[in-house]
């Protein structure tokens, strides 16, 4: 029978939750000086602006080229935003970026953060405005609905609450993301449009590889610049249409196909605006890239091409193309080393002979071109600038790191040579970039970022004491200082207010600050020759990045190359003879090495700024009648922005599962700053007329985080054997009966600790409370006829439990791999229920499990995945069993994994069997799958929102079971089968994989044969 029912009440159950939470909140106090626990709001008439109470002069800064943005705008595009945007402002990273939606309601998200040198973001006279206008072009163009579009999100938004049909955001991401990257040019005094590194990428498509094909730039091919692609070629379409039939049709568009009903019909919209379709003008727009292009390149060599030797070849075949930065030489110049991420394998810190090196051609799957040559000097994550200390192989560079478990920042780190483990950390928190060594191996100069704001900084090697200098002049932006062979004089790029960006040097003796260059043009990467007579730097100044040299004492610049693609990074080597930089060509950025003679340098291009004037840094804010608007400003309130927007749940799922036809659907609200969440979900099974759904509610700014939850679910069990005589003749009622109707009421309470955060490894710890109390719906279904045998009750009642949970994992994936290539996840939970918990039953449960990815030494890009395990129980929950192993079910498959999205999700089943075909107090099971990438295709057709990436074959094997008492061989199962799958991107966003599963399990009595589709997160 049915275990005794506990006597511990719901009022109890709370008020051990209440004591949980007690002592999260006592825990979460550690952390509570974070800075980004103060959240304020500064309010003006179209903006809400969210920022860290430390970020205010940023945020009024954004306030007010937002608003400027907001007039300009909703001119030109002849729409007004009639909801107040949100715009949340982060500084928990180094990386500058940001986003913006118009749905539900209009929010923008931005890192304040300025970009790096080398960045595709670099190109800018003023990050906070370039970034804002940008975001605030993606506001306004998918805010703009009109039709049907328009009545539904009337109907289904409250009326003009939120939207759930924006029709401008179902085109290609070159047609989204190429208005706001036009926009952020037209309406700045710089902007990608002006940049020399984006024409250098487009130029070299046009001069060595031919210019892309609409279907490779819609699907977002693996081809270089891989996610720039789309703003590349979007950019200078868009300012091919605006030049050539006028910026008004921008505007016409935007109306145009935001009150199209059919989606994805771009060709249409473009006819009604402009006459011709996208293909059509994708011929004349190559045309004229091609011959704006071609003709820039005829009077580049008319000058004469002035390059090095390439000692690096960042692709074998032209299909991918790889980011190489930060050269530098070995101390008997034999050596160059750099950073590169190949995309074939882990990121790092390499070296090549001087003199160059033999290359492998990349050919058949997976195209692993590579630099036979070049070693391998020690593996890092993020773009990492090294440097020698003195004489020694020590080497100083920047990584990025996780502070205070949630802030991603640099910092300098000290590798002792030639021990690859022996890392010493040097700074904590401190947000480092760009590291030089002082000649006497004794300092270290580098740019400390913080609070949309650079400076330089010094770190003695010996002390560890950091001195940072103050803002010098108006300069605002410190990047890439290097050392003079003095040790005393320190180069650098610095950007002021105004779109300077100049190359200084500062006198660390007297403190004083002389501008080398003063000029709109780009000037970055500077370096010192070794008699300290010329500063080398690159510099966009004839709209090609090339490298240039200032004479100190002459007070000179003279042009060092004259090249196609472009050069950055310049730095000489230690007899001067040589220099090493940075070329671009089609395929990406490879290192390059030339002789370096003064006698050869030449006299540069006598040129004028192109640039426009720029805009006034600080606008004023006024109202339409020209009265000064004030700023407004006051406590983040969560509340105002975690509330429904519409009626339409966020995910709407129907499948015909093993009981029956199933309706589901869910619905979440966060606030802007994603500190709560609170989420519900209710689903329906018409079958036995059974509601289902919960809700759950997560806090995420304490460290730990915490979350509760509650939920009721529906299953159809066995285990309650009875002897049917009260059926109606004729119906399908069974004599013997063993399935019963289970309701599953459960409760919940979990903290979420971060163990370890590193670029490559992290690892976390939970705690779990939940009562589950476990309902026979049938327990009243007995038979009537007192002769009937007895029947077998099912195990039901109260649960309570205690879950601890540790998790690893440092699995790693590369750009051109397929799916996840090298690494290992293991994990482990214990489960203690006991009565004193809050239940009827008593048991321990332990369970483990070991993921490995190997990738093979051959071609090919084949990897080996396995997966291990196992798990053991007390036993007290009896016949009822603690673990169950199978197969997953085969109807509803392919629908219910498309609202899922799983990735590789063969990998912990046992195929070829039944779900839950076996049951027992312990469990194991061993997964092994090979996966055989097979062909790339990267193509669709046009426009299609359909395109055909690559096809993989994955043959897999499944050896397991679960038992009670002693293991026995017939204990143990074997499954064995084939996937094929093909991935695809749909919709111009949706990467997805179709696995198309043959399964066969080899026991006589369990094993079937199933075929299985499904879909699931793309490789």
């Amino acid at each position: 029978m049915a275990g005794a029912r506990s006597n511990w009440s719901w009022t109890r159950i709370a008020g051990l939750c209440l004591a949980i939470f007690a002592w999260l909140a006592v825990a979460g106090t550690a952390q509570a000086s974070s800075r980004d626990l103060k959240w304020k709001t500064l309010e003006t008439e179209h903006f809400y602006i969210h920022y860290y109470a430390s970020e205010e002069e940023a945020a009024v800064r954004a306030a007010m080229h937002l608003e400027r943005a907001y007039e300009r705008l909703t001119q030109a595009y002849s729409h007004e935003v009639f909801l107040k945007t949100h715009v949340t402002m982060v500084d928990n990273t180094d990386s500058a970026n940001g986003s913006a939606t118009a749905a539900p309601f209009p929010r923008i998200n931005g890192y304040v953060t300025a970009p790096d040198s080398m960045s595709v973001l670099e190109s800018y006279d003023d990050w906070i405005n370039i970034l804002m206008t940008h975001e605030f072009v993606h506001v306004v163009h998918l805010d703009t609905v009109h039709g049907l579009p328009r009545l539904v999100n009337a109907l289904l938004g409250f009326g003009v609450l939120g939207k759930v049909w924006t029709p401008n955001i179902v085109q290609p991401r070159w047609i989204v993301e190429g208005l706001a990257t036009y926009e952020e040019s037209h309406l700045t005094a710089q902007g990608r449009r002006r940049s020399a590194q984006f024409d250098n990428m487009l130029r070299m498509h046009v001069l060595e590889q031919g210019f892309l094909s609409i279907d490779r730039v819609s699907s977002g091919a693996n081809l270089f610049p891989h996610g720039t692609v789309v703003y590349l070629y979007g950019l200078h379409l868009i300012h091919y249409i605006a030049s050539r039939y006028g910026r008004d049709k921008l505007r016409e568009l935007s109306h145009v196909f935001g009150g199209q009903t059919i989606p994805y019909g771009i060709n249409r919209a473009l006819k009604k605006v402009i006459g011709i379709d996208f293909y059509q003008l994708w011929e004349e727009f190559e045309l004229d890239t091609t011959r704006r292009f071609q003709d820039q390149a005829r009077r580049i060599r008319a000058r004469g091409i002035r390059e090095g030797r390439r000692l690096t070849f960042s692709v074998a075949n032209s299909a991918s193309g790889q980011f190489t930065r930060h050269p530098f030489w070995s101390q008997d110049d034999r050596y160059v080393y750099f950073y590169e991420d190949d995309g074939n394998s882990n990121p790092g810190i390499r070296r090549i002979d001087s003199r160059g090196g033999r290359m492998r051609e990349g050919v058949g799957v997976g195209r692993e071109g590579m630099n036979v040559d070049v070693e391998r000097v020690i593996d890092v994550q993020q773009s990492a600038s090294g440097s020698f200390v003195g004489a020694s192989q020590d080497m100083v560079f920047e990584l990025l790191r996780t502070h205070d478990f949630r802030y991603s920042w640099n910092d300098l780190y000290r590798w002792h040579a030639p021990n690859p483990n022996h890392v010493e950390r040097l700074t904590y928190g401190l947000r480092t970039r760009d590291p030089h060594v002082s000649p006497d191996g004794h300092t270290v100069v580098f740019s400390r970022n913080d609070s949309a704001q650079s400076r330089l900084a010094f770190l003695d090697l010996d002390s560890l004491e950091v001195v940072e200098i103050p803002p010098m002049g108006r300069i605002s932006q410190v990047f890439s200082p290097r050392w003079a062979p003095d040790g005393e004089r320190v180069a650098f790029s610095g950007w002021r207010e105004g779109g300077f960006r100049d190359i200084y040097i500062y006198n660390r003796r007297d403190g004083s600050l002389q501008a080398i260059t003063a000029d709109r043009f780009v000037d970055i990467e500077p370096s010192w020759t070794p008699d300290g007579r010329y500063v080398l730097f690159s510099s966009d100044r004839d709209q090609v990045m090339n490298v240039y040299a200032y004479d100190v004492a002459a007070a000179k610049t003279w042009q060092v190359t004259n090249v196609l693609g472009g050069a950055y990074e310049p730095v000489p080597s230690h007899d001067g003879e040589r220099l090493a930089y940075i070329g671009a060509s089609s395929t990406g950025y490879d290192l390059w090495v030339m002789d370096l003679d003064p006698a050869a340098f030449f006299e540069p291009l006598p040129v004028i700024e192109p640039l426009p004037q720029v805009d006034d840094p600080t606008p004023a804010l006024e109202m339409a009648e020209g009265r000064h608007l004030g700023l407004k400003s006051e406590r983040y309130k969560a509340i105002k922005t975690m509330y429904p927007r519409t009626l339409l749940p966020a995910n709407i799922s129907y499948a015909s599962t093993g009981i029956g036809p199933f309706l589901g659907g869910n619905v979440g609200v966060t606030d802007v700053a994603g500190i709560h969440t609170l989420a519900a979900d209710a689903g329906y099974f018409f079958d036995y007329n059974e509601p289902t759904g919960g809700v759950s509610y997560r806090y995420r700014q304490l460290v730990p985080s915490f979350a509760v939850g509650f939920d009721r679910g529906f299953a159809l069990r066995n285990g309650f054997n009875r002897f049917n005589y009260d059926h109606a003749a004729g119906d399908d009622g069974a004599y013997l009966e063993t399935t019963y109707r289970e309701r599953i009421t459960r409760g919940s309470a979990a903290i979420g600790v971060p163990v370890l955060r590193h670029p490559i490894h992290s690892a976390d710890a939970s705690l779990a409370y939940a009562f589950t109390r476990y309902t026979n719906l049938d327990r009243d279904a007995e038979p009537i006829d007192p002769n009937a045998p007895a029947s077998t009750y099912p195990l039901v009642g109260d649960v309570g439990q205690l879950e601890l949970e540790f998790s690893y994992n440092n699995i790693r994936s590369v750009r051109h791999g397929y799916g996840d290539q090298t690494g290992r996840r293991a994990s482990m939970r214990v489960v203690l229920i006991d009565p004193h918990l809050g239940g009827d039953y008593g048991d321990v449960q332990v369970t483990a499990a070991y993921t490995e990815y190997v990738k093979m030494p051959w071609r090919g890009r084949h990897v080996l995945a396995m997966r291990l395990g196992a798990g053991a129980s007390a036993g007290g929950f009896g016949r009822r069993g603690a673990f169950f192993l199978g197969g997953f079910g085969q109807q509803g498959d392919l629908l219910r994994s498309l609202i899922a999205l799983s990735s590789n999700f063969e990998l912990g089943a046992l195929q070829g069997y039944a779900p839950s075909a076996v049951s027992g107090q312990y469990f194991g099971i061993l997964n092994l799958s090979y996966r055989v990438p097979l062909v790339d295709v990267e193509r669709g057709l046009g426009t299609v929102p359909l395109f055909f990436r690559r096809l993989v074959f994955q043959p897999f094997s499944d050896i397991g079971g679960a038992w009670s008492g002693a293991l026995t061989k017939d204990a143990i199962k074997i499954g064995a089968g084939a996937s094929m799958i093909f991935s695809f991107k749909i919709g111009y966003l949706q990467a997805i994989n179709l696995f198309l599963t043959y399964a066969h399990g080899f026991d006589k009595e369990l094993g079937v044969d199933t075929f299985r589709a499904a879909l699931g997160r793309s490789f």
